[in-house]
């Protein structure tokens, strides 16, 4: 499996690399300069390619950090209040924002490389460093910054709890690998270092190639680099899929190994307020209870966090190391209840719809709803017995308001002429065929069902989940017995006769 160290031993092999290359082109002014100029552009380029194939799931990180943004801000007493109301509308406009990003992270990498305008290329790496060291350190600090304190009230700090932190990843090298916030922030903070050295002494800075050529290399690579993004973001699904629901995945498999794992309890922080004192308390076995003897509850000692091993399973006696996927929070609903199991068990092929924004507005609406007059009428049964017999006086209709979910044109013509025709072909097969919408959007999900014609039953779950799954509202998952077949961005359905073609037994 791929790790920091191995990325960072790569690109360094690569830097010595282009390092000699450079110097024996006579190019170069500094070893030093011109070894932290490969090493660094090379890093970049690395950094934008693997985010690059995904900028949706860059998108969503930024929207976290959004989210986690405005209640810090608005949290202040002072005029940095006032840039709360940004983030949200930032948030819209995160897939642009995305697309930015990568484009720049790679297009500075081969500035880096070239040697480009080397004023310019020290001063736009040292912001970019900059700014993802502020984004990493904020991750990795909010794990100081219990749950109903201000990041800015630096008085209510305490000990790092790993469950505290407002964004669990930065998502540095997207979905390829995934590091500890800790390790993300100290990553960025070393790339601090060779960012001042460019900025102050950018004379150093070797240049290749000439002028034209550099011009050329760099707004050819800019240009290239929105267009990949693009198609990776409105005209397809990501060209590799580093997420645990891709082609080929077994999530039944998956979920259930993920569920047995488990974890050693080490140890614990323990705090006591009227003490005002934290203790970190590591047990003498793990999985062991000992601390409540010296730090007990009725003294008011809590905890805090655990000090815990990495998940793992048991195996002939060996513990196998296990990293926790989305996976894990692969949970689905009807309106009658669970029915998560009900589709990993699936025998044969299914068809999952996944809409993780249903686009449209709820509005008030007139319609015409039955309206029966009844009365009743006295029937005597004996002397002193009577009883009541209902009776329709008339039958009609009466105009009542109520709130409804009205779709966007565009997006119900896309269930009406590409999702429900592959939905009703696949049903009529003997295919399984289910929507998912999110819980947010479940209240809605019945108005559009009914006004985009969908004969198959809307499901919900998580928003998060869904978008992990498939990069497309709406996208198509082909299933066969708890494994992902085939998936279909919105832009790409196939038809049933080829779907049936290329999955027939």
């Amino acid at each position: 499996m791929t790790s920091l160290p191995v990325l960072l031993i790569s690109f360094a092999i690569a830097g010595v690399l282009l390092t000699v290359w450079t110097v024996r082109t006579q190019k170069h002014k500094s070893v030093l300069w011109t070894f932290l100029q490969h090493f660094c552009g090379v890093w970049f380029i690395f950094s934008g390619l693997v985010k690059a194939v995904d900028p949706i799931g860059t998108a969503y990180k930024m929207e976290d950090y959004f989210a986690a943004f405005e209640p810090t801000f608005a949290g202040l007493n002072n005029v940095s209040a006032g840039i709360a109301p940004l983030f949200p509308w930032l948030a819209k406009y995160s897939d642009g924002f995305s697309i930015l990003m990568i484009a720049i992270e790679i297009v500075l990498g081969i500035m880096l490389i070239s040697g480009y305008q080397r004023k310019l290329t020290a001063w736009l790496f040292f912001l970019v460093v900059f700014f993802f060291t502020v984004l990493t350190g904020f991750t990795y600090l909010t794990g100081f910054v219990p749950t109903d304190a201000n990041f800015f009230d630096f008085a209510k700090w305490g000990p790092y709890v790993k469950t505290q932190m407002r964004v669990t990843d930065c998502g540095c090298f997207g979905d390829f690998i995934k590091l500890d916030p800790k390790i993300s922030f100290f990553k960025d903070l070393g790339l601090m270092i060779p960012a001042a050295l460019f900025l102050f002494r950018p004379g150093n800075m070797h240049q290749i190639w000439s002028p034209l050529t550099r011009n050329s290399i760099v707004g050819a690579t800019t240009a290239a680099s929105f267009l990949f993004c693009v198609q990776n973001t409105f005209w397809g699904l990501p060209t590799v899929d580093f997420r645990p629901f891709k082609i080929g995945s077994n999530v039944r498999e998956r979920k259930e190994l993920e569920s047995n794992a488990k974890v050693d309890i080490l140890g614990w922080v323990l705090r006591n307020d009227s003490l005002d004192q934290t203790v970190t308390y590591m047990e003498p076995e793990p999985n062991k209870y000992t601390y409540v003897k010296q730090y007990p509850k009725n003294l008011g000692w809590k905890v805090k966090d655990q000090i815990q091993t990495d998940l793992y399973v048991e195996k002939d006696g060996q513990k196998i190391p296990v990293t926790k996927t989305k996976v894990s929070d692969f949970a689905v609903e009807s309106s009658e209840g669970e029915v998560t199991e009900e589709i990993l068990n699936e025998k044969g092929y299914s068809l999952m719809i996944i809409a993780y924004k249903l686009k449209g507005q709820r509005q008030m609406e007139t319609v015409a709803v039955p309206d029966t007059t009844w009365a009743s009428d006295t029937i005597r049964v004996s002397t002193d017995s009577f009883y009541l017999q209902p009776r329709i006086v008339s039958v009609g209709k009466k105009m009542i308001e109520r709130e409804a979910f009205i779709p966007e044109a565009d997006y119900a013509g896309l269930f009406q002429d590409k999702v429900n025709p592959l939905a009703d072909a696949a049903a009529k097969a003997g295919w399984k065929v289910y929507a998912i919408t999110t819980y947010g959007d479940a209240e809605s999900a019945v108005d559009f069902a009914r006004r985009v014609k969908a004969a198959y039953p809307f499901y919900k779950a998580d928003d998060k989940l869904l978008k992990t799954i498939i990069r497309a509202n709406p996208g198509v998952v082909v299933w066969k017995d708890g494994v992902v077949l085939d998936m279909y961005h919105h832009r790409h359905l196939p038809t049933f006769d080829e779907l049936e073609t290329k999955w027939k037994d």
